[in-house]
């Protein structure tokens, strides 16, 4: 099989994988996510299967990647849930006294920027999607995604120096 072919059945793969996760019952946006990662996770792999090979494998990656993810967003608002829905009950996300349940929440939500609050309360709290958030905050969805990473990494990092402080 020469470059073109493989490309051509590669490119007839990814749109098997998208419709055969969104008959799943997965959302497209993330479906067409989710075959990007496996096509990235391939190459980087420098794996070579056998054409009868390769639509199995995908297929079971496709899914195990959609899979870990899910968990993943899953135990993310589960922790947000936890952790910002007591601290923010229904006052503003500067409101001190409702944030005493976790003091090092607390203490890092205080040193995020006004914007950076907001941002994750809307995601989490009014469970806005990213595209809402982007029109919300007129930019880009992947400008929203990079920021709610940094936020998520940032607020980890200012909890666990606070927990070593203490």
């Amino acid at each position: 099989m020469d470059l073109r072919q493989y490309e051509q059945l590669l490119d007839r793969l990814a749109g098997d994988l998208r419709h055969y996760l969104c008959h799943r019952g997965v959302d497209p946006e993330i479906a067409a996510d989710v075959v990007q990662d496996v096509f990235v996770k391939v190459l980087e792999a420098d794996l070579f299967l056998p054409r009868d090979q390769l639509r199995p494998y995908l297929y079971r990656m496709a899914w195990s990647t959609y899979l870990d993810g899910y968990r993943r967003r899953r135990r993310y608002q589960e922790l947000v849930t936890q952790f910002l829905g007591p601290a923010l009950p229904t006052s503003a996300p500067s409101d001190t006294a409702a944030l005493t349940a976790q003091p090092e929440l607390a203490a890092a939500l205080h040193r995020l920027k006004p914007r950076d609050r907001d941002l994750l309360v809307d995601r989490y709290l009014a469970q806005h999607s990213i595209k809402q958030l982007a029109a919300l905050n007129q930019t880009t969805v992947a400008a929203i995604k990079m920021r709610l990473h940094r936020l998520h990494r940032k607020l980890e990092k200012m909890m666990r120096s606070q927990q070593h402080e203490n």
